[in-house]
């Protein structure tokens, strides 16, 4: 068949068959509630993020209705009962008014904030603890409101349904048959706020959930919570954040500490037991939008980037936040890196501002538009210099290593030259060696203009002190080790002893062996 012919008859099925509305009931099953529940939310402290952002999101609309003062401070209290194995989540934000109770709490996706620049806007965050344990309950008073409302969703009873083959696959059916709805007096409880509680809550991963360290741990990276007061940059950044419409962070406080979460960052990064670094210099960014307006600003802490920061300092990475919260991890933008490895090096935050710039579903990455393709764009150029940043200070750190190791060489050579039982040409063999090291040092430390003068300074001083021991390991004398061999012999044994020291790895390994040897052959020649 020809081309043509294949168009004319596309076009002539076009003309016979319009598109028409589909009549017909659509149905929604009840798994859905499934993969809500479980499937979204892999990362079990996943579900903190997600109630700590409705939380903010109440608080946030709390403080534009002026319901704060000096006496009441916005707040979110977790609270930890191992006893019970129940998670209690409250703030003291705006909370849901009766009205709305049941068409907010019951709704799947029927979330009321999509276009108003809050956090969560999609309505099904809040089912996320039914994945994680067998009741999850949910208490509200809005200002005015007489009663406290609760609905409580069934997790198990849930988990039967699904099930359950008979049961219809119906998604309302379903929710009305795990949701039950109660009345309570408000006495004894707050003017306004929300509450998650999550009832036998399932152990996993060492027990996340009910674990206090780690839910701090995650929650200082991921939540908006403010900077240690005695972290020196913290004010600066801050105050950036605030010009932009970014708070500096709310109080969350747990187990009854009395102490908020803080973020992670503190003014020295311990690399090692025995290497610790400082957050020296910040620098801030700026990330223009496609439409002349600024989509994201951000900043990065420099510091002295000997390599991979640790994870246990929470603060490794290049990471995205919204709404301040953290998108996705320490690694969304790692493959931007010119070598993905840098990631960990750096310490920095893109905050997104446009409401074009959207987070998905899992939050754990961006919807893709020509708005991200933007920042994404920026990023790949903010990347790309701390990449170069990186490469050379990896180079650097490899060259400091080098004189390390060109220095601790050659006072090990030293050590041999003065040790009396070493042969003379072994002797003489080694000076050479340390005069040919000290040379290589010097250039080294001449050559290299990106030494910081700290740097210069340490491989001068290695130097000197080379020199020095040098110099009276150079008059060293003492009878020759070979002098009991025929110099025939000796000149034989010492062409054999400079292929041993060449192939040593080090002095010291090739004193035991040159002594070993000149033993056993003094033995035998007895």
């Amino acid at each position: 068949m020809s081309a043509n012919s294949v168009v004319s008859m596309v076009t002539a099925l076009s003309r016979q068959s319009q598109p028409e509305k589909i009549t017909q009931d659509v149905v929604i099953g009840k798994d859905v509630l499934e993969l809500l529940t479980g499937a979204m939310y892999v990362d079990p402290l996943t579900i903190y993020r997600e109630y700590i952002q409705n939380a903010a999101d109440a608080i946030d609309e709390a403080r534009d209705r002026g319901l704060y003062s000096d006496s009441l401070a916005p707040r979110i209290d977790i609270q930890l009962d191992h006893t019970t194995r129940t998670v209690r989540i409250r703030d003291n934000g705006i909370g849901v008014p009766a009205t709305d109770f049941i068409a907010r709490l019951a709704a799947i996706g029927g979330s009321q904030k999509r276009g108003k620049r809050q956090r969560g806007f999609r309505g099904v965050g809040r089912l996320s603890g039914l994945g994680y344990a067998q009741e999850v309950v949910f208490r509200s008073r809005s200002p005015g409101d007489a009663k406290v409302l609760e609905i409580l969703w069934n997790g198990r009873k849930l988990r039967e349904v699904l099930r359950d083959p008979e049961f219809a696959d119906d998604l309302v059916t379903t929710i009305k048959e795990v949701a039950d709805l109660s009345h309570h007096s408000g006495t004894g409880w707050p003017k306004h706020f929300f509450e998650v509680e999550l009832r036998r809550v399932t152990r996993v991963r060492n027990d996340l959930l009910m674990n206090p360290e780690e839910i701090r741990n995650y929650l200082s990276q991921v939540a908006p919570v403010p900077f240690a007061p005695d972290f020196r940059l913290g004010a600066e950044i801050s105050e950036y954040l605030q010009s932009h419409g970014i708070d500096r962070g709310m109080h969350i406080y747990i187990a009854g500490e009395d102490e908020p979460i803080h973020r992670p960052f503190q003014n020295k990064i311990k690399i090692t037991d025995k290497i610790t670094d400082k957050l020296s210099s910040l620098e801030l960014i700026e990330i223009p939008g496609i439409e002349g307006t600024v989509d994201a600003i951000g900043w990065i802490l420099h510091h002295s980037y000997f390599g991979a920061l640790p994870r246990a300092t929470g603060i490794a990475g290049l990471r995205a936040r919204s709404g301040n919260i953290q998108v996705g991890g320490a690694s969304i933008f790692e493959s931007l890196f010119s070598e993905p490895r840098f990631n960990s090096w750096s310490v920095g935050e893109i905050h997104i501002l446009s409401d074009r710039i959207i987070p998905n579903g899992r939050r754990d990455d961006f919807e893709i538009n020509a708005h991200y393709q933007n920042l994404i764009s920026y990023a790949t150029d903010i990347t790309s210099r701390l990449s170069k940043l990186c490469r050379g200070k990896s180079i650097l750190r490899n060259r400091l290593r080098q004189a390390q190791v060109i220095f601790q060489e050659a006072w090990d050579r030293i050590a041999v030259v003065n040790d009396r039982s070493t042969a003379p040409s072994v002797r003489k063999y080694f000076r050479e060696s340390i005069a040919v090291a000290i040379e290589k040092l010097e250039r080294l430390g001449k050559s290299e203009e990106k030494f910081t003068d700290q740097e210069r300074a340490l491989i001068s001083e290695r130097v000197d002190l080379l020199r020095k021991h040098y110099a009276s390991a150079k008059s060293a004398r003492g009878r020759g080790a070979l002098s009991f061999l025929p110099p025939r012999k000796q000149r034989v044994l010492i062409g054999m002893l400079q292929i041993v020291l060449e192939a040593c790895d080090s002095p010291q390994q090739a004193a035991v062996i040159l002594k070993r040897i000149i033993e056993r052959t003094r033995q035998a020649n007895r």
